[in-house]
């Protein structure tokens, strides 16, 4: 019986040949490729999504989410497509632009051949049990705290850019969450307890804009908050949501003087 492990190892030199010579397949021609009919697209789809978790595992950009195609010619939509657009934008981008050097292929394959066993379905979930979604989303986008300063007083903008992604939608300044994680210190900004810690020994924590970015709310430190994942979602959704964005307003104006006395590192 073949296995989706089976046909991930068939695919992945056909589509690693089409990333370096700048050429596309569909899902169609991926399955033609593989000797299968064309109307398997549903299936090459998700070797293709078992390829891109063993590259998310090999810590390497997705190579299957843009070199192999819808019909037309998109990326895949239902890819990332419950994540923040900016981030799934970042992680297309970022896949879009690398090289893919036989070293990163080599990567990919040795980290299938560590997902033996599993499923597109379940190596997702497995992926998480070694590091959190969210973080692993942010190094596939190529975003990472260490990258910013605190020294920078005057991140973000008072006009955010707009991008669309089937609809209007914000775009935020990786710069400013990076900051404002660093600012926190690990510790919410708004209960005060420490975040959980991460593989990487960092301590997780989600950042929220005060006033929505819709909202005409700017994208700089003075509106972002550090909280964690339960409060990003009161204050989202509960019931106390109009007292808890005064609270954070207080909250951010103090952090903020208190960063200010700071020297600059």
């Amino acid at each position: 019986m073949t296995t989706q492990y089976d046909e991930a190892k068939r695919l992945l030199p056909i589509i690693a040949a089409a990333a370096r010579a700048d050429q596309h397949l569909t899902y169609q021609i991926a399955a033609q490729r593989l000797g299968r009919p064309k109307n398997n697209a549903r299936t090459i789809a998700q070797v293709c999504d078992l390829l891109d978790a063993a590259a998310a595992f090999a810590d390497v950009p997705l190579l299957a989410l843009t070199t192999v195609l819808t019909a037309d010619l998109r990326v895949n939509p239902a890819a990332w497509a419950d994540i923040e657009p900016e981030i799934r934008n970042a992680i297309i981008n970022r896949s879009r632009n690398d090289r893919f050097t036989n070293p990163e292929i080599k990567a990919i394959d040795a980290a299938l051949d560590r997902l033996k066993g599993y499923s597109n379905r379940t190596a997702w979930p497995y992926l998480a049990t070694l590091m959190p979604s969210g973080e692993r989303r942010l190094r596939l986008a190529g975003v990472g705290t260490a990258d910013y300063s605190d020294a920078i007083d005057d991140l973000g903008t008072d006009s955010p850019g707009v991008t669309t992604f089937e609809g209007k939608r914000y775009a935020r300044d990786p710069q400013v969450r990076a900051a404002v994680i660093r600012r926190a210190g690990g510790k919410c900004e708004y209960c005060g307890k420490l975040g959980f810690k991460c593989v990487n020994g960092s301590r997780y924590l989600e950042c929220h804009h005060i006033l929505a970015l819709a909202d005409d709310g700017a994208d700089r430190m003075t509106n972002v908050i550090a909280i964690c994942p339960g409060e990003h979602r009161e204050v989202h959704f509960g019931k106390r949501r109009a007292a808890m964005e005064a609270e954070m307003i207080a909250k951010v104006k103090d952090a903020e003087a208190l960063r200010s006395t700071k020297p600059a590192e």
